[in-house]
């Protein structure tokens, strides 16, 4: 396999498929693309950075854009290739066209989806989608010859967020069941716990030998299960870390504050309060469904368990006395 040897940010998953690592390690604001090599050329997600999509079109013209969902760091850069066939899902809304609708979509609160929206227009460079030339729906193929790739709609992340499977190598396309030490990330309005943990236990069932994510370097079989394990376990320990909070009788406010998931890390501190809301809300949520906590007045705590003990001021004290 020739073609891309001399790219520092590109190696060979399988014949005619190629992983094209994103800037900044993939992290967010960007994440792996795939270039296939079929009777056309064609790249999976436009999240690698402007510059590498240029230097890859230099050597061999990309013939198709296949965007798996439309979350920044997956549309990143997509107008180098706006004159490009574009492939989205069948899911995708109209907001795609307009990021002022696309950050209320992603985002709850009027200020919030202004700020959204100007960070992905103003800070990353992001482009509003065009109508695209293709739409593509759960088990369909997409066929480009030696490539064939079916689509598989996996939604909890995302309500339009896909997986794709190569079928002749066998290589899965988790996309944003991405394997990583942050685990599920589920942080917008649309985002659910159950339908995401669904998802993930109907890709770990797939026939696949080898899985390639877009914020991690590909993962081969004999090591799969030991990931998806992991991936699987990390909703355990994101719920456990918000009911940790609900044992100290915290309101949501508290909780974000203490920020439990992101523990403070992201550059963006109004962004991780945004996400970070909506994680422990949705988590809040299954714990109460569970049954293993109540609210009262705004706080949560563990089901059998007092409110914590409020000390009882010297004024206070003196009438119960009296």
């Amino acid at each position: 396999m020739k073609g891309f040897d001399d790219f520092p940010y590109m190696s060979p998953v399988a014949e005619g498929i190629w992983l094209a690592k994103g800037s900044g390690k993939s992290r967010f604001p960007f994440c792996n693309g795939f270039l296939m090599l079929g009777d056309r050329t064609v790249l999976i997600d436009a999240g690698i950075g402007a510059d590498r999509i240029r230097e890859i079109d230099r050597r061999k013209r990309i013939d198709a854009l296949i965007i798996s969902h439309p979350h920044p760091d997956h549309i990143l850069s997509w107008h180098v290739l706006n004159d490009r066939q574009l492939f989205l899902p069948a899911q995708t809304p109209a907001s795609v066209g307009d990021l002022r609708l696309l950050g209320q979509r992603f985002v709850e609160g009027r200020q919030e989806a202004q700020y959204w929206t100007w960070v992905a227009s103003s800070r990353l460079g992001i482009h509003p989608l065009r109508r695209p030339d293709h739409q593509f729906d759960d088990g369909d193929i997409l066929d480009f010859g030696a490539i064939q790739l079916q689509a598989i709609r996996a939604p909890g992340h995302l309500e339009d967020h896909y997986c794709f499977l190569e079928k002749h190598s066998g290589t899965l396309f988790s996309i944003d069941i991405d394997f990583t030490g942050f685990g599920p990330w589920y942080g917008n309005p649309e985002g659910d716990i159950r339908r995401f943990r669904d998802s993930v236990m109907m890709l770990r069932n797939l026939p696949y030998r080898q899985i390639c994510s877009s914020h991690k370097l590909p993962i081969d079989r004999p090591d799969a299960d030991e990931a998806f394990d992991r991936y699987l376990n990390a909703f355990d320990r994101q719920k456990a870390a918000v009911f940790d909070l609900c044992r100290k009788g915290m309101d949501l406010t508290a909780m974000v504050r203490h920020s439990p998931l992101y523990r403070n890390r992201m550059p963006d501190g109004t962004l991780q309060q945004i996400f970070e809301t909506q994680m422990i809300r949705k988590n809040l949520a299954l714990l109460v469904r569970e049954g293993r906590i109540i609210e009262e007045k705004g706080k949560y705590r563990p089901v059998g368990c007092r409110p914590p003990h409020r000390p009882v001021s010297e004024g206070e004290s003196t009438r119960l006395l009296s």
